[in-house]
């Protein structure tokens, strides 16, 4: 039985399906949900023409996007009947959902498969993988 659920939540179609499945097994094992997501940002600091109002800026958006997409999620946990909870973080997508996890004390991470193929994941790796790989907790990948 799952007690605690965290789901990755990006606003995307898969992170859409992982947040329905994650829903759906809240209701079964009358589990709290934490719906997260993960701002990842970008080293500027090789690049010159770039000021740090310019970063700070995009940083501020990237967040308030993110910020827009799990309100809209809660919107959804909320229909379904259920209480949940959310939080933007900054950083690695699966380092800082795996320690959230830990931190609240989760037994299942959902997350959506991305569905990055060959070179592509090789290159920016896949956060889904990392998660099924390093996580303290059980993990479903929600295709």
């Amino acid at each position: 039985m799952f007690k605690k659920i965290v789901v990755a939540y990006d606003g995307s179609e898969n992170s859409l399906k992982a947040l329905d499945r994650a829903i759906e097994l809240a209701k079964c094992n009358n589990a709290e949900l934490h719906v997260v997501g993960v701002v990842r940002m970008f080293e500027f600091a090789a690049i010159d023409y770039v000021s740090p109002e310019e970063i700070e800026e995009y940083e501020k958006q990237e967040i308030s996007k993110e910020e827009k997409f799990l309100k809209e999620a809660i919107q959804k946990v909320s229909q379904a009947g259920l209480n949940g909870t959310y939080k933007v973080m900054e950083g690695d997508p699966a380092e800082e959902i795996m320690t959230y996890a830990d931190e609240v004390g989760s037994d299942l991470i959902v997350v959506g498969r991305r569905g990055v193929g060959g070179f592509k994941r090789l290159l920016i790796g896949s956060t889904s993988s990392n998660i099924v790989k390093y996580a303290n907790q059980s993990v479903l990948v929600v295709k």
